[in-house]
């Protein structure tokens, strides 16, 4: 099946697009327009790979503020369930879901949900998590539910919107988007309804909701298709290819994937189609109720890929993107005289209607109490990728995809948009590993104390022109100072870590380059700007060769593994050759080349008997190519033939009565059963693999020759 790859890895691709101008409904006048002044509350998912920092969810629930984070499409779980306490202003993790990321939470019966969007279980079942007063259940119960998108109580049963899968071979599958019911609060599903099946297309049922004694049901559906399938008109809005036995393929919503239809209707005894969109090609509906109303956020247009990734590259939608507003009253649907370009989130609070928008490059948030009347608030320019909002009746929170999550502090009405030039956030939390991750905001992490390891810094202006600096394992940092959230005519007063360290105007002067030398922060004074940084990598060590991944003993397997041996201090290494995700150049080697050549693992050992390994061995022959193991610490000679399944090992240097010591990676040890035939007991040594690498070359400094330790010799 062509998109057996995508069914873990397709992230929601829109919330609520479309397109915005700043007047009332009616287009009369122009509306009030505020500038919101932030502080961030913390960053906490700054411990956690960079992929899951993202504040996919905001929600407010018995006054505890609930985090969603992490990413289903990378992978990144299990996932925390963290909440920020109000009263003892921090952040506390209260339980850990299965799944690769929360997504979303919900309130069903007055109890708190969590739909499980994928999990890091088997396919067999979906998960829903619900917090009882005694704490969070789990209720492994949905059958073939891949993905959990949505989830709403309606005639007292509960009812989930789930992607299944029926898998009934390694290539043959349907994936049909679904509806299931519980009439026992999750312990038991029904199958209610199910989409069209297509061996070559995902289907989804992505959102749920009840209005006016009905639910509706709305899904989508999209296809791999590679470049030379998409006109050429369309190529230049795609997103990042996915890889599938070697090809590149591009994913492309489908429009009308269910028919002409937009959403399927349950009035308690019958599922019916229901068309209430007239636009053409639309391909992604999402819907939420407001004053009565059921409000339709429409997406239309032809070989639609990533909205988001294009968005995060030119900070507009293609141009090959529709989108519109509607209302539905239950019996008529009719255009909303709302323009926007992009809406990334929605909130329905205290009688008020809030939305995260998107116009020419710039971040607000729409508020309005009637559709017609609206209030704007527009944020600081240096808000890139803003997720989620929420809001606790005084303040406005808005989740980043950096992990910040930022509080409106104060508001000032302004005239237009150009007064909020240069404005930043008045504090905000970074972390980075690399030296190109270190830019945030008004600052850069330039040097670490531990390179490769994680740094982690905030930044605040105060009152009295002091602008406040905390760090960990950093050795120097640029401060772009924030010239629009201070006295340029006064002296700014510098403290890091407590300490004050300068106390001087700025005189033009737009930086502060601050490094930690001789237990002293040293300051001076620069003309370098946010706008204008770029980093320096970070060289490590050297290589006197080129390391491809390419062969049948890449040599890059063959280091990584002696490295593996190496650092753990064993006899031998076995790696999955799957596991280098890029070759090393010849001459200098960064920090950057490390992290990009390997998936975040850690180095675990076991220990197995000389006869055993050598059967291990001669089991993993037999796999496809792809799935064959670099080593070190023995010699491995076998034949291959056209059917891999009969590849015999023709000479092995392992002693079959001697047991050995075997290094290997995380992902590796929980898997021997499907790379060597057989499961293993292993021990986590608690060390990333990018750490080994580092210790490497702190101790050999470069790569020199190669020595190949499998040959493999082809059958005539």
């Amino acid at each position: 099946m062509r998109n057996k790859i995508l069914l873990c890895c397709v992230v929601l691709i829109v919330l609520i697009p479309g397109v915005f101008l700043i007047c009332n409904a009616s287009g009369d006048e122009y509306s009030p327009i505020y500038f919101s002044e932030l502080s961030s509350i913390g960053f906490p998912t700054a411990e956690k790979q960079k992929a899951a920092w993202g504040i996919n969810e905001l929600k407010i629930f018995n006054k505890k503020l609930y985090i969603g984070y992490g990413d289903y499409g990378v992978n990144t779980g299990p996932t925390d369930v963290i909440y920020y306490d109000f009263e003892k202003k921090d952040f506390i993790s209260e339980f850990i879901v299965d799944e690769e990321a929360i997504v979303k939470y919900r309130v069903v019966d007055k109890r708190l949900v969590i739909p499980g969007v994928d999990a890091t279980e088997s396919w067999k079942f979906g998960n829903i998590y619900v917090l009882a007063d005694t704490g969070w259940t789990k209720y492994r119960t949905i059958t073939n539910g891949l993905h959990i998108c949505d989830i709403v109580s309606f005639d007292e049963k509960w009812y989930v919107a789930t992607g299944n899968l029926f898998d009934f071979s390694e290539d043959e599958m349907l994936v049909p988007g679904a509806i299931l019911s519980s009439n026992d609060k999750a312990k038991s599903w029904n199958f209610e309804y199910t989409t069209p099946c297509n061996k070559n297309v995902v289907f989804r049922v992505h959102s749920i909701v009840s209005y006016k004694g009905k639910l509706y049901a709305f899904s989508y559906a999209f296809i791999g298709l590679t470049k030379e399938e998409i006109p050429k008109e369309y190529r230049q809005y795609l997103g990042k290819p996915y890889v599938e036995k070697g090809e590149e393929y591009y994913t492309i919503l489908i429009n009308d994937a269910i028919g002409s239809p937009d959403v399927v209707v349950y009035d308690k005894s019958l599922w019916h189609p229901l068309n209430f969109i007239s636009e053409p090609n639309v391909c992604w509906i999402n819907p939420f109720v407001f004053k009565d109303k059921l409000i339709l956020s429409v997406v239309s247009g032809k070989y639609v890929t990533s909205i988001n990734s294009y968005i995060s590259r030119e900070r507009r939608i293609p141009q090959n993107v529709s989108t519109s507003l509607y209302i539905f009253d239950g019996e008529h649907t009719r255009l909303l005289p709302f323009e926007y370009e992009f809406l990334k989130d929605m909130i329905v609070k205290e009688d008020k209607l809030f939305l995260l928008i998107l116009k020419n490059k710039q971040y607000l948030i729409a508020e309005t109490h009637d559709l017609q009347n609206w209030k704007y608030y527009a944020l600081p320019q240096g808000l890139k990728e803003p997720l989620s909002i929420e809001y606790d009746g005084k303040s406005i929170y808005i989740g980043m995809k950096d992990g910040n999550i930022f509080k409106s502090k104060g508001l000032k009405q302004i005239k237009d948009l150009s007064q909020i030039k240069g404005h930043e956030p008045m504090k905000f939390f970074g972390a980075a590993e690399l030296p190109r991750d270190g830019k945030w905001y008004w600052a850069a992490i330039t040097g670490w104390i531990n390179w490769g390891k994680l740094a982690k810094i905030s930044c605040e202006v105060k009152p009295g022109n002091i602008i406040d600096i905390t760090t960990d394992n950093i050795s120097a940092v640029s401060i772009f100072v924030p010239l629009m959230e201070i006295d340029k005519n006064k002296p700014v007063i510098l403290y890091i870590d407590g300490q004050e360290v300068f106390r001087d105007e700025i005189n033009g002067k737009t930086e502060l380059i601050c490094k930690y030398l001789e237990g002293k922060w040293k300051i001076e004074k620069g003309s370098e700007t946010a706008e204008i940084f770029e980093y320096s990598r970070k060289i490590i060590g050297k290589s006197e060769i080129e390391l491809a991944r390419t062969g049948d003993n890449p040599p890059i397997g063959i280091w990584k593994a002696e490295t593996f041996k190496w650092v753990a201090k064993t006899d031998i290494a076995i790696i999955s050759g799957s596991g280098v995700r890029k070759n090393l150049k010849k001459g200098n080697i960064t920090l950057e080349d490390i992290f990009n050549m390997n998936y975040r693992n850690s180095i675990c050992t076991f220990r197995v008997k000389g006869k055993t390994l050598r059967e291990m061995m001669e089991f993993n022959i037999k796999l496809p190519k792809t799935k064959r193991c670099q080593i070190s610490g023995f010699e491995l000679t076998y034949k291959t033939y056209k059917n891999s399944k009969k590849n015999i090992v023709v000479d092995c240097s392992i002693n079959p009565e001697k047991e050995y010591l075997v290094a290997t990676s995380d992902y590796f040890a929980k898997r021997t059963k499907r790379f060597l035939g057989q499961k293993v007991d292993y021990k986590d040594m608690n060390l990333q693999v990018n750490e080994a690498m580092i210790r490497w070359f702190e101790k050999y400094e470069k790569i020199g020759k190669i020595h190949p330790n499998i040959k493999v010799i082809k059958a005539k």
